[in-house]
């Protein structure tokens, strides 16, 4: 966990990531309207790249609405240690990787995605060490213990713990879903792109791996 000189007292403002993570959206369809990958002489690849997306992109917004019915309402007022969070401190973060990931995918560019999954990791990985200084200032000791046997990001599923049945706040499943929906939407948003330029209304300036 990275330690700051002086705790903060108050938590990480969520709207820092928020517009780093528009930034790299609209980089991402900036990249998709001036760009194509390289299509292989068959489509096999091309078809096995897709659908390994669009299931990353399924299983990525599957688990941010799993991890929200846990820590819905909740966050920084209590500490989640169930469910999700019993085998990642941060599993809305991890899974809106799997979801970045499988987007990029679906463009059809292993490099492309591999390059804004670790972009979008590492704005993860500041916000969730900012975090992790806020709750350990906050809960103290509960807090320490917690992330002594939960890994910051990579799920350790020998950890896992279900939990009691726990309600949840409608408004942050709201606002999961908005985010959902907006990861969702790119897939359409790429193959869009993709449609111009085999009909040749765009022409693309390069060629991706």
């Amino acid at each position: 966990m990275t330690h700051f000189a002086t705790p903060p007292e108050r938590p990480f403002r969520q709207k820092v990531r928020i517009l780093l993570l528009w930034a790299l959206a609209t980089a991402f369809m900036i990249l998709n309207l001036v760009s194509r990958p390289i299509r292989p002489g068959y489509s096999l690849l091309e078809s096995i790249l897709e659908q390994t997306g669009t299931l990353l992109v399924i299983a990525g917004v599957i688990g941010r609405i799993w991890s929200i019915l846990y820590v819905g309402g909740r966050k920084n007022s209590e500490l989640v240690t169930q469910g999700p969070y019993s085998i990642t401190r941060n599993p809305l973060y991890f899974f809106s990787l799997l979801a970045i990931f499988g987007v990029g995918l679906v463009f059809g560019s292993i490099l492309i995605a591999a390059f804004f999954t670790i972009l979008a990791y590492f704005v993860f990985l500041y916000t969730a060490n900012r975090e992790a200084a806020y709750l350990s200032h906050v809960f103290g000791r509960e807090f320490d213990d917690y992330a002594r046997g939960t890994p910051l990001f990579w799920p350790d599923f020998s950890g896992f713990q279900r939990g009691p049945e726990r309600n949840f706040s409608p408004n942050a499943l709201r606002v999961t879903m908005r985010d959902a929906l907006f990861i969702v939407a790119l897939v359409p948003i790429s193959e869009f792109f993709e449609y111009l330029h085999t009909q040749g209304y765009v022409l693309a300036a390069v060629t991706l791996p």
